[in-house]
């Protein structure tokens, strides 16, 4: 994140703190303070009493044990408004429900944020062989099942922004790094419906997605079902996304889609 180069010394202070809030990832949930000082480039005394302050808002809290600083409650409780005013993050979660009831794998719908597919909404399988996706992850558009089928749904001149032969960066050996091979993909997306990841972000993570569209026909973002490659087989691979492609057509249509209305490529 950009620092607020801004003479308002308000303004500027703000900036610092949300810096510090966005430090937080899920996989680093806790950070030092000394950590969080050097990563932003702020000195450490700067970094403490804005942390101070932070906590007296509940935004931050202390471990105890560790003395590390970690995301408090006061950002769940903002966190839990804004999903239940979130109409897609309300009505995608009983649909994931029923999803994961039938397929046995993990479930989520993620949208497009910025240049990354952020999660807003995930049911975990009841399996103990399962993938795990939490709420407020972040993967590569490219690399993943649904950010490849939110990118075959922009215009070219949005997709184009967001991706190009410098951001395809591998991850896996099957990660797409030219821009033909994704273009080709995202051709046969808008085809079928369906988008796929083998193994592409994450090794041996396999995953299928479908887009989920709103009342004009517009794109709004992805249901995806994500499964260990080596617990599915090419029979039981096609069962899945046929269930994902039910389940995102059903949440496109409580949203307001009708079936006969004809797709938008879409401009966000």
């Amino acid at each position: 994140m950009n620092k607020d180069n801004s003479p308002n010394p308000g303004r500027k202070t703000v900036s610092k703190a949300m810096q510090i809030l966005h430090a937080f990832t899920n996989d680093e949930p806790e950070l030092s303070l000394t950590v969080i000082s050097a990563r932003l480039g702020m000195h450490k005394s700067i970094v403490s009493r804005l942390i101070t302050s932070l906590c007296e808002w509940r935004m931050l809290e202390r471990n105890p044990d560790t003395k590390h600083i970690r995301l408090g409650m006061g950002v769940l409780l903002l966190g839990m408004q804004v999903a239940n005013q979130n109409t897609l993050h309300r009505l995608a979660l009983p649909h994931l429900g029923k999803l994961v009831e039938k397929t046995r794998h993990s479930a989520h719908v993620s949208i497009l944020d910025n240049e990354e597919m952020l999660v807003i909404a995930t049911v975990q399988s009841p399996e103990a062989l399962r993938v795990i996706l939490q709420l407020g992850d972040k993967r590569p558009l490219h690399a993943t099942a649904g950010g490849k089928v939110i990118l075959a749904n922009l215009t070219e001149a949005k997709m184009l922004t967001l991706i190009n032969e410098k951001r395809l960066v591998k991850l896996t050996n099957t990660t797409i790094t030219s821009m033909k091979d994704l273009m080709s993909e995202l051709d046969a997306i808008r085809l079928s419906g369906i988008s796929w990841n083998d193994g592409e972000s994450v090794l041996g993570v396999g995953a299928v997605a479908s887009g989920v569209f709103d009342a004009s026909g517009s794109i709004i973002g992805a249901v995806s079902s994500v499964f260990p490659l080596n617990t599915a087989t090419k029979t039981q691979s096609s069962d899945i996304a046929e269930e994902v492609f039910k389940t995102a057509n059903e949440l496109s249509v409580a949203l307001g889609w009708k079936k006969s209305a004809q797709i938008k490529k879409v401009d966000k």
